[in-house]
């Protein structure tokens, strides 16, 4: 793959991780502080666990040693 691309790529998982670690502050003290029910937080976090896991995943996979 082209550095270009690469670099592209790599400003697109930046930018994602980033809201991702916005959202991991505002939505629990915005959107899920009136939820009385843990069932709401747990939704939100293990969503928020899979897309985190998904994300370093597709990172690394780009990674090599030249």
């Amino acid at each position: 793959m082209d550095r270009e691309k690469l670099k592209k790529l790599r400003n697109l998982y930046l930018v994602l991780i980033l809201l991702l670690v916005v959202s991991a502050f505002i939505v629990p003290y915005t959107l899920l502080s009136s939820l009385n029910y843990f069932y709401g937080a747990f939704l939100f976090w293990s969503f928020f666990a899979l897309a985190v896991i998904y994300l370093t995943i597709k990172i690394t996979t780009y990674w090599r040693n030249d």
